[in-house]
């Protein structure tokens, strides 16, 4: 599955279909965002950028993540506070095992 973009479109997405296909993986798009998000590199500090996503992601059907190894593609890493948010909203709802994926990682980012 892909971290659903704040501004980049369709890109993220369309890797992660590439990915799932090159893999014989099963691809989702069923994680959605449930509020609006800043881009992460506006903020200065992590806990401003934790609380930027803190509750903005919501699984569809979440019986289908139960017991599952997910791959999680997203585009930038910055902070972590995205990957890491959404790996604790999969990890309640059952999530056996998350593996990160990104395209490319800011320079000076805090972690």
């Amino acid at each position: 599955m892909f971290v659903p973009p704040t501004e980049s479109g369709s890109l993220v997405k369309n890797f992660a279909k590439k990915i799932s296909n090159a893999l014989n993986i099963t691809f989702s798009d069923d994680l959605v965002k449930i509020k609006t998000t800043e881009p992460q590199k506006v903020f200065q500090s992590s806990i401003m950028k934790k609380d930027n996503v803190s509750g903005a992601f919501y699984f569809r059907n979440v019986c289908k993540i139960a017991g599952k190894n997910i791959l999680l593609i997203d585009d930038i890493f910055d902070s972590g506070a995205t990957i890491k948010e959404i790996g604790r909203y999969l990890t309640q709802n059952g999530a056996k095992k998350i593996a990160p994926l990104v395209i490319a990682r800011t320079v000076g980012g805090d972690i």
